[in-house]
């Protein structure tokens, strides 16, 4: 370890992300199978790794090392050193079954809330449309397909009103009016 304290202290914290981050994993390789308390209550699935890392600031501010005086140099180091600790551990934890399952439950979970909010709101926004004389977007939409239906019906009858008039004889010529 270097003499410096500020160098001291970087080196500490060092260790004490990579402690967090190992801490973190060990937890998230144990969680298999998440219980309800740790699915649902995000203060217990972080306590651990906040704990550990409260310890270690606490034992830092104890020793008593003095910053740099360049301390937004360290400061930006210190954020570069952290961005680069949670990518780390959050790519692996995303990566896994548990973080899938977990992330299936809470959609599952906010799908089940807000449907009937949504339907509550369209059919709010459907009875106010309808009391202002305005179409809704159903009734909007069903126009657009019925008239895109009545568009596919006049060229099918096109097509077959050009093929009748090929059939004829003399279809395209001029008519002579007889005297």
């Amino acid at each position: 370890m270097a003499d410096n304290p500020s160098q001291q202290l970087l080196d500490m914290w060092k260790r004490q992300v990579e402690e967090g981050t190992q801490a973190w994993l060990r937890m998230m390789g144990q969680a298999q199978a998440p219980t309800p308390n740790t699915a649902m209550d995000p203060q217990a699935f972080w306590r651990p790794f906040m704990d550990q890392g409260m310890a270690a600031w606490s034992k830092v501010m104890t020793q008593g090392a003095a910053p740099s005086p360049d301390l937004m140099a360290q400061w930006k180091q210190f954020l570069d050193q952290w961005i680069a600790a949670w990518s780390r551990v959050l790519e692996q934890a995303m990566g896994t079954d548990t973080f899938a399952q977990l992330m299936g439950k809470q959609l599952e979970g906010f799908l089940n809330v807000s449907a009937p909010i949504k339907k509550a709101a369209e059919q709010q926004i459907d009875a106010s449309l309808a009391g202002l004389g305005i179409p809704s977007r159903g009734q909007v939409t069903a126009l657009a397909r019925h008239v895109a239906q009545v568009e596919e019906k006049i060229d099918a009858l096109e097509d077959k009103l050009d093929r009748v008039l090929r059939r004829l004889p003399d279809a395209g010529a001029p008519r002579t009016e007889r005297a």
